[in-house]
């Protein structure tokens, strides 16, 4: 009798323990910091509402003329309308989303050793830190712009594994058919652009 106790007692305190455990696992998402005009994400059929959070692995799209922020401890994203970013890793030290189309402004926190930002796109991978940027990917011909407000950007070439380091007031062009791409100062317009990127907590 007293060993089937035991043995009910032990599988009780399992059950609690292992409960405790799983209530104690913290989830990491995005959270829907500010939104203006429509947008939507691949896991829901309702749209997009300010305070939402959105998992990883979902995919996001903001309507024409739209404007999206989404927050997350490591860096704040906002997207521009017609842009469709996928939200490939959320975790307390990894963050990385996929553009394929569309126009993102990035505000990075100071990362700690160890934690990492990454932006890919069909063509290129950019490692940020502590970093202001802006990131323009054309889904057809697979062109695109990168410049820097502040900090700096590595961007490697996902076809040979170059690697081209821009940094404040800096931008590249992202051509896949050019064999050679070249920093070049930043143009006033997308200094301007980029200005919007203090209006993102």
């Amino acid at each position: 009798m007293k060993l089937k106790i035991l043995i009910g007692l032990g599988i009780l305190l399992s059950l609690v323990l292992n409960c405790g455990s799983q209530q104690t696992a913290k989830t990491f998402s995005f959270n829907v910091a500010f939104l203006k005009g429509e947008a939507e994400r691949s896991g829901a059929t309702a749209k997009l509402k300010t305070f939402d959070t959105i998992p990883e692995s979902e995919t996001v799209t903001t309507a024409k003329d739209a404007i999206l922020d989404l927050a997350s401890d490591l860096g704040t994203m906002r997207m521009l309308g017609s842009t469709n970013v996928k939200l490939s890793q959320v975790s307390a030290d990894h963050l990385e989303f996929n553009v394929s189309d569309g126009n993102i402004l990035v505000k990075a926190a100071k990362l700690n050793k160890g934690q990492t930002l990454r932006v890919s796109t069909p063509t290129v991978v950019a490692a940020v830190r502590g970093t202001e940027f802006w990131g323009q990917v054309n889904k057809e011909s697979e062109l695109g712009t990168f410049a820097v407000r502040d900090g700096a950007v590595e961007i490697m070439r996902k076809a040979d594994g170059v690697a081209i380091l821009i940094e404040k007031g800096q931008a590249l062009d992202i051509d896949p058919k050019a064999k050679e791409w070249k920093v070049r100062p930043a143009k006033q317009g997308e200094l301007d652009a980029m200005s919007q990127i203090d209006q993102m907590k």
